[in-house]
């Protein structure tokens, strides 16, 4: 099959994809991936041709409108954001989709890029596919994170998914007509998610069953796959296996460091972030190493006490650690949980505060808002998980996430819903699956 992949976000969107295009390369399958310009080396470095959207996500990211995206909680605002986001680009983003899914017989998608991906599928006749990393769709036991971070009684959950699609039908209508008519399609008012479910499009839940225990039995429409997880040779392939000798040095010479690190999300004043995690590891009487992400954070702002680290493969890095301190991606979450690190997770957006409270509620974590960030409160947080409960719970889940292949699980998933596909727009009874009995 000719099967392309349309990712857009930050790292933890994209590296997933590039790993789940080379396992489908790997079955014989020709796949193209097109992403951001900043980020295609995840592609190109494993042999997949890349097409690029035109434009740099990161430094949106730290731009002051970008930055404002990432701090918005309010859901009204942040669906307006991310269509002003997609419609400043628009002039290179939607011709590099069009050429990129040329000829597709299945087109891949992210949730940033997942409308777009639907209508070009629905235009050609080939097989649309969904990637979420934390459960977007209608469930019983949890609700939209995309609302709220609370608990709500169980019979709201699927209330409150049915209220977020109809404000991001209201917030995306506008964009989404304009570019169902530049690929000949005409306007539509079905949500998203309502569109997917009357194709019985497949929507991969690629994250960890034993991270979400409650949604086991699910769907199977909505297969969970588990993290799709780089492997060794790949990450070498970027650069990232090993690290320097003096680092090496400094692991051996001490206690087990607690990571700290952001991932993809920028940091405003990197310099008052790295004395706040200076202040924390004196008062806990820990060392602690900062992975500098798309921070401004360089080696030479180590002390002894505290070392920074550039891109690393968290797979060698985490099981050197006593605990993790991150954002709450949700590749970030699996590397830490997988390792066996009791986490806290200080939330920026999108699911990461979803996954923060998962640890949370596990009893491997805790989780507050990154704007809430101070010494006490992060001090607070550390001396909660840094316990031998906390971590011996952490090993357990981790040890069973460890055994969730994502990469293969999903492939094999793709594999078995585009042999017995139909084309987008074909309305099937509402809660049937086309592709096998439930």
């Amino acid at each position: 099959m000719r099967i392309t992949l349309l990712a857009m976000g930050s790292r933890g969107d994209v590296q997933p994809a590039a790993v789940l295009g080379a396992e489908l390369v790997r079955r014989g399958h020709e796949v193209v991936l097109a992403t951001t310009d900043d980020l295609t080396h995840f592609g190109e470095a494993l042999g997949l041709p890349v097409v690029p959207f035109g434009f740099d996500m990161r430094a949106f990211l730290r731009s002051d409108q970008g930055q404002e995206f990432l701090r918005n909680s309010d859901v009204h605002q942040y669906l307006e954001g991310f269509v002003r986001m997609k419609a400043v680009h628009a002039d290179v983003l939607h011709p590099a989709m069009v050429r990129a899914c040329e000829g597709a017989d299945v087109i891949v998608s992210n949730t940033l890029l997942l409308d777009e991906a639907s209508c070009l599928a629905e235009a050609s006749g080939a097989a649309v596919v969904a990637i979420h990393h934390a459960p977007r769709r209608a469930n019983s036991a949890f609700p939209s994170f995309m609302l709220t971070r609370r608990r709500v009684p169980r019979p709201l959950n699927r209330a409150t998914h049915a209220l977020y699609a109809r404000w991001e039908q209201k917030a995306t209508a506008g964009y989404t007509n304009a570019f169902r008519r530049s690929v000949g399609l005409p306007a539509t008012t079905v949500p998203i998610a309502r569109r997917l479910a009357q194709a019985g499009a497949l929507e991969l839940q690629a994250y960890g069953e034993a991270l979400v225990p409650e949604l086991r039995s699910w769907s199977p429409r909505f297969p969970l796959t588990g993290p799709v997880s780089a492997t060794p040779e790949q990450r070498e392939r970027w650069g990232e296996a090993t690290w320097d000798a003096d680092l090496e040095e400094w692991l051996r010479a001490g206690e087990a460091p607690v990571f700290f690190g952001f991932g993809s999300m920028p940091v405003a004043d990197p310099a008052a972030l790295f004395a706040l995690v200076q202040a924390v590891c004196r008062e806990l009487g820990v060392r602690g190493l900062v992975g500098a992400g798309w921070t401004d954070l360089a080696a030479a702002d180590a002390t002894e006490r505290v070392r920074v680290v550039g891109p690393v493969d968290h797979t060698l890095l985490f099981p050197r650690c006593a605990a993790a301190v991150h954002h709450g991606g949700a590749g970030t979450t699996a590397a830490s949980v997988t390792a066996g690190l009791p986490t806290v997770v200080c939330a920026v957006s999108f699911d990461q505060p979803f996954w923060g409270g998962r640890l949370h509620d596990l009893g491997i974590g805790a989780w507050f808002p990154f704007r809430d960030l101070t010494a006490p409160r992060l001090v607070e947080a550390l001396r909660g998980v840094l316990t031998e409960a906390a971590a011996g719970r952490a090993r357990s889940i981790g040890a069973a996430l460890g055994q969730e292949d994502g990469a293969r699980a999903a492939a094999t998933e793709i594999e078995l819903a585009t042999s017995a596909r139909r084309p987008l727009g074909t309305v099937t009874h509402a809660g049937t699956d086309p592709r096998r009995t439930p």
